[in-house]
């Protein structure tokens, strides 16, 4: 059941679609497949309501309430440590220059470089303050789905009171996820996968070290985490986002599941599916066992090389930082995180939920008006107001002796009429 079928619900009635056929995937020798424009009819108002619904057992209709709320969502936070570049106050990192501190070891191959990295690291003393807050300005800008949510905990809260009562038990569990603010982010934080942004952007970037410990809420939360990939990631070593496993394995310690969201990864094109009016696969699903996140007008898919055109590099990228990860989070005495091994590692893909713009109409060529004489109009205006003031205009009678009669015919506006035209004009207005 979506949001929309609440606003069809009264009195513990609500909408019930048929579930849909195994056999019911498009085939290639359809007639369907031809039909360029979508079918429309009208569903009889006795066919829109589940009349059955309130003598179903209480139990079966709370999950069905409960089931309006189960979408898995993305939602993007990030975290806000106040930070101001001119004074540096709330930056809790340092750029890690990229030849510093270099020596024999570093360029041994017997050496590991991971248990190099945990022998130099020593505990940051200072401390700095962080709140998780939407990653948007405003809610206009929001694209997390916990907007959707909120508006179906609304409609549920007035449909009903059984309804409100289901509402209000999925808000009071222990896996709802809440900022500071009391706002509700997630009601199962082990299905939704939260975008965060744990440092600024040009920061993300650069190759950075924590220099500071960060204290933050909520962030204990997080069972399922996403990230941007960054394309400037190479194969070299040192452009690798070293600061991304420690920053999982030091501030992420019930974390179970991890995504690199690549915005350029395109699905690959299927001639069996089915597409829409505008050429457009239609009925996208993901594929069993694989994750999908919807987020505003969004759905972020998890991606394979089977489905989806990805780069090698990306790839690359995933395996070291799920290998780099694990080594770290059993090695760095500041690991958090005490299960190293069962986290997964994934790539998302994005695609957007917009349809085609529509042709548009060609607006019917409305007849331009032609100009009037000024003169005209203004003696027209005259005749009205005086006509409004209740009085006879006096016009004086023009001179036509002097013109021919086809000029004539055309008074009183005719400029030098055959060069015999004195340009003699008088007339006389009632005050």
């Amino acid at each position: 059941m979506s949001a929309h079928d609440l606003d069809n619900a009264h009195d513990g009635v609500t909408v019930q679609h048929p579930p849909a056929s195994k056999d019911s995937e498009p085939s290639t020798e359809s007639p369907l497949q031809s039909i360029e424009t979508p079918l429309k009819f009208q569903i009889p108002e006795d066919c829109r309501t589940f009349s059955p619904f309130p003598r179903l057992p209480p139990e079966i209709r709370a999950q069905i309430w409960q089931a309006t709320l189960e979408t898995p969502g993305m939602h993007f936070l990030k975290i806000d440590t106040d930070w101001h570049p001119a004074t540096g106050l709330g930056k809790w990192w340092l750029k890690e220059p990229m030849f510093l501190h270099t020596s024999a070891e570093d360029h041994d191959e017997d050496v590991d470089s991971m248990a190099l990295e945990v022998r130099r690291e020593a505990r940051p003393t200072a401390k700095v303050y962080g709140t998780l807050k939407p990653q948007y300005p405003t809610p206009q800008a929001d694209i997390s789905y916990y907007t959707n949510l909120h508006q179906q905990l609304t409609k549920l809260s007035v449909t009903c009171n059984e309804a409100a009562a289901v509402a209000k038990s999925l808000t009071n569990r222990s896996s709802t996820f809440r900022l500071n603010t009391g706002r509700i982010v997630s009601l199962n934080s082990l299905s939704d996968v939260i975008y965060l942004e744990y440092v600024p952007p040009e920061v993300y970037e650069d190759s950075i070290r924590f220099n500071k410990v960060l204290n933050c809420s909520g962030l204990d939360q997080i069972r399922k985490v996403a990230v941007r990939y960054c394309h400037k990631c190479t194969p070299d070593k040192v452009r690798y986002p070293k600061h991304l496993y420690r920053f999982l394995a030091q501030y992420l310690p019930n974390l179970e599941q991890f995504f690199f969201v690549d915005y350029l990864i395109l699905r690959k094109s299927d001639l069996n599916a089915a597409t829409d009016r505008h050429g457009f696969q239609s009925n996208l699903k993901a594929k069993a066992g694989t994750c999908r996140f919807e987020g505003g007008n969004r759905s972020y898919f998890e991606a394979d090389t089977q489905d989806w055109a990805i780069s090698s590099r990306v790839l690359q990228v995933k395996s070291w930082l799920q290998e780099n990860f694990i080594k770290y989070a059993k090695s760095s005495s500041l690991s958090a995180h005490k299960n190293p091994e069962q986290v997964e590692f994934g790539v998302l893909a994005c695609e957007w939920n917009v349809e085609p713009p529509s042709e548009p109409k060609k607006a019917l060529a409305t007849p331009v008006k032609k100009g009037r004489n000024k003169r005209a109009n203004s003696e027209e205006h005259t005749l009205s107001r005086t006509n409004r003031r209740g009085s006879t205009p006096t016009v004086s009678p023009p001179v036509t002796d002097s013109l021919p009669l086809d000029v004539a015919i055309n008074f009183p506006f005719v400029f030098d009429a055959g060069g015999r035209n004195k340009f003699e004009f008088t007339f006389s207005m009632s005050l």
